[in-house]
């Protein structure tokens, strides 16, 4: 099953119709239409909010899963922010990042480090590799001036971005071709590297 395949059979259960429930979660029908024709899954605020909403965990919405355990065998647990990462145009970083959600990663992801977090990535500049609605997993503060992936700030607005370092400048660089490549000098400002993608967890329409 799917994100909204399994939020659908939450809502028969508990006899809310999607018109109630839109409203009682502050978005509109027209938005989770959307959502549902492009196989996105909702921010992490909206999700937690459904969940609560319909006495069920996000990890179950997004995985089918009802109990997650965070034992060293098995995974551990990973907040999801109150912040999306933008693979277009932009958005505006918050200062404060607050966890809404937590999501179980495996074992593997521990050599990142201890400061892992998950974000939700909307627009099409870094596909294929990363694809609307996608959730990345990123190691923040790590940046080894390696190529790669990265969450960055630039101009005040959050991106998801691949870095790419030459002898004077930082190009940042889209996986979308239709998409120009930028370029700053390497002492510049207006770019801060937020932290590596090491990870990415891609729903699509057979769910996770």
């Amino acid at each position: 099953m799917t994100f909204w395949e399994r939020l659908e059979h939450t809502l028969a259960v508990n006899k809310l119709s999607e018109a109630e429930f839109s409203r009682k979660i502050g978005v509109t029908q027209a938005t989770i239409t959307g959502w549902k024709l492009r196989g996105s899954i909702p921010r992490a605020d909206i999700a937690q909010s459904a969940a609560e909403l319909l006495n069920t965990t996000v990890e179950f919405l997004l995985t089918g899963r009802k109990n997650i355990s965070c034992d060293s065998e098995n995974g551990f647990l990973v907040p999801v922010l109150n912040q999306e990462l933008s693979a277009g145009k932009g958005d505006f970083l918050q200062d404060a990042d607050t966890a809404n959600a937590l999501i179980k990663l495996p074992k593997f992801f521990k050599q990142f480090g201890e400061n892992l977090a998950a974000l939700y990535v909307h627009g099409d500049s870094m596909e294929p590799t990363i694809k609307n609605g996608s959730l990345v997993i990123i190691a923040n503060g790590t940046f080894d001036k390696s190529e790669g992936i990265y969450a960055i700030r630039m101009n005040g607005n959050s991106y998801v971005k691949r870095i790419q370092m030459g002898a004077n400048k930082v190009f940042i660089i889209s996986d979308n071709q239709k998409y120009k490549m930028q370029e700053e000098p390497l002492e510049s400002q207006n770019i801060e590297i937020i932290g590596k993608v090491v990870g990415i967890i891609t729903f699509d329409s057979r769910g996770l």
